[in-house]
């Protein structure tokens, strides 16, 4: 996770500040519990969750808002993917067509536990898309 401390910085600047809406996607249902909108937010519900329900936990409603979480940063990291390859600019990542990585919402949460306290305030969206650039650079780019 040193790889993380040493190229957040780098890598920040060149993630989109904000999630781009996507239309036409279906509406989500609302949670019981509110949609965790930084890391450090994202972190106290899972580990909440986890005290609360151990290895039953992601059937508990109040996960509803982890997983809303998830999927709407997964959404604004393609929308900024697409976005980028409309303008024909070199993408910041090349993740494999959606539906097809292997990433669990486990692997997801460990990634977001090795930021650094001070960089857990960083939103939800920028955070993804901050692991998805370390997890699937583009081949024969170092970022």
């Amino acid at each position: 996770m040193l790889i993380t401390k040493m190229l957040a910085p780098a890598l920040l600047a060149t993630q989109a500040a904000a999630p781009v809406a996507v239309p036409g996607e279906p509406a989500v249902a609302v949670p019981e519990t509110p949609v965790p909108e930084t890391v450090a937010e994202f972190l106290a519900q899972a580990d909440a969750l986890l005290a609360e329900g151990g290895d039953g936990a992601k059937a508990l409603p109040k996960a509803d808002a982890v997983r809303i979480a998830i999927q709407q940063a997964a959404m604004a990291y393609r929308a900024s993917l697409a976005e980028t390859a409309q303008r024909r600019a070199p993408p910041t990542s090349c993740p494999p067509p959606s539906g097809q990585a292997s990433l669990s919402l486990g692997d997801i949460t460990d990634d977001f536990r090795a930021f650094p306290p001070a960089n857990q305030s960083m939103p939800l969206a920028t955070a993804f898309a901050l692991v998805m650039t370390l997890r699937f650079p583009c081949a024969g780019v170092r970022p």
